[in-house]
């Protein structure tokens, strides 16, 4: 992978000023302690981390947790009207936010709720789109409150039923939990590119306005997954539109499919059918576009099945799960839909709120269903490209897996440090340093 795009990342430890060779265990609250920030991770690390923070939850419940929290990011951040780049970046605070800090931690008084609010707040200042913590707030009520709403003809929401005193208390939380969210990037205020990589990736690939909608739609939803924390911005653009590919198609096995002309007489590349048919084909196999795209296929594969897990999860939600209360709304604020001036429609106020609003923001052709969608992982799976990452993540310089050097010590002295770090994360005493390398692309 070409420099420009290869971040050149520090391994993610704990030092104390007074212990030079290695680490005692017990430093005092004196002593610096030193944070590195990392941009990404591998998955093996992701899991790792997630897997110390979900607690007794089941991987499944994790995952419906976290969409229930990005789609309620979703929601909220385009009643504030903010851009997609503000809430993709709080989608992808939150994914990492929960590598660091546990789900259930009752010292802090977390709840998905509070810290969807802070990492929203903090993209808005990282993306210069910056609304009060209170405006945020209200902009959720509607959302959580649908009855205050319901009160009012054209579902606006009275200012006069708002509790001051809770929506005062809710603010202290929000500001508190705001300083973790900045801990957990080590205070480092810079964006990507986001989601303005699909763009110029499609024009490039000689894309039409339609097929590039489709794609950047499909990129939308992976930054609900956690591959925002382990590819940059245009490897995440280039696996947006091969699972764009793959969903458009609707297809078991799309690159076994040859390249038929189109019925009305135009080329090929001006048929969608066409285009996304050369786009599977070609992003799905290792070739001389890896190196002019700076990435590899097998990363394009794994964001593509990550795309497909999403999908999964979503399908496979009972009705009843609180997933379906705080679906994401539209891609667009011109997509949203009016709440009724009727007062009498109050028993359907949260319906009316989001009766038109898709669990994700490409709309999944009828072909797919979880079989189908777990069909196509598993043929995904065994036609996997071998490159590069490999599909793990961006290569992480000097970060050994756990117990890979030093045995069963290794593993006991990296568990001291977490717990360390864990100790640390969050208290006044002490000093924390954190450090980040000028030179990291992102």
């Amino acid at each position: 992978m070409n420099a420009a795009f290869t971040p050149r990342l520090s391994t993610s430890t704990s030092t104390t000023a007074s212990s030079s060779t290695g680490y005692d265990g017990a430093a005092s609250a004196s002593s610096p302690h030193v944070q590195k920030y990392r941009p990404y991770f591998s998955a093996r690390e992701i899991e790792r981390l997630s897997a110390k923070q979900r607690g007794k939850l089941s991987v499944a419940r994790e995952e419906r947790g976290r969409q229930q929290a990005c789609g309620f990011i979703d929601a909220v951040g385009v009643r504030c009207g903010f851009p997609r780049g503000t809430i993709a970046t709080a989608q992808m605070l939150y994914i990492r936010f929960h590598l660091y800090f546990p789900y259930k931690d009752h010292n802090y008084m977390l709840t998905t709720r509070d810290v969807s609010l802070a990492t929203l707040y903090v993209s808005s200042k990282l993306h210069d789109t910056l609304k009060k913590p209170r405006d945020i707030i209200l902009a959720s009520y509607p959302l959580r409150y649908p009855h205050l709403i319901a009160q009012r003809k054209g579902g606006v929401l009275d200012p006069a039923l708002v509790d001051v005193a809770a929506l005062e208390a809710e603010r202290g939380r929000v500001l508190g939990i705001e300083r973790l969210v900045l801990e957990s990037v080590c205070f480092r205020f810079a964006v990507g590119g986001g989601l303005g990589w699909v763009v110029k990736i499609a024009k490039r690939l000689k894309m039409s306005k339609e097929t590039t909608m489709a794609a950047w739609r499909t990129a939308v939803d992976c930054y609900r997954t956690p591959v925002s924390l382990s590819y940059p911005a245009h490897t995440i653009a280039l696996g947006s539109i091969y699972a764009c590919a793959l969903l458009t198609l609707a297809e078991p096995r799309p690159h076994d499919q040859e390249e038929l002309p189109s019925a009305s007489g135009a080329t090929p590349d001006n048929s969608p059918d066409q285009t996304w048919r050369r786009l599977a084909a070609i992003m799905g196999t290792a070739g001389s576009w890896e190196q002019d795209m700076h990435a590899s296929a097998a990363e394009v594969n794994a964001i593509a099945q990550s795309t497909l897990d999403l999908h999964i999860t979503i399908l496979s939600t009972p009705p009843s799960d609180p997933q379906h209360a705080l679906t994401p709304s539209p891609t667009s604020p011109r997509d949203a839909p009016s709440a009724p001036s009727d007062p009498s429609a109050s028993t359907s106020a949260s319906a009316a709120i989001r009766s038109s609003i898709a669990n994700t923001a490409f709309r999944l052709p009828a072909y797919w269903t979880v079989q189908t969608l777990t069909e196509m992982k598993v043929y995904l799976r065994e036609r996997a490209p071998v490159g590069p990452g490999d599909g793990d993540g961006m290569e992480v310089d000097g970060a050994p897996e756990w117990g890979d050097e030093g045995g069963e010590m290794g593993v006991i002295e990296a568990q001291e440090k977490e717990e360390e770090r864990k100790r640390r994360r969050g208290m006044n005493e002490g000093t924390t340093r954190f450090v980040w390398d000028h030179g990291v692309a992102v």
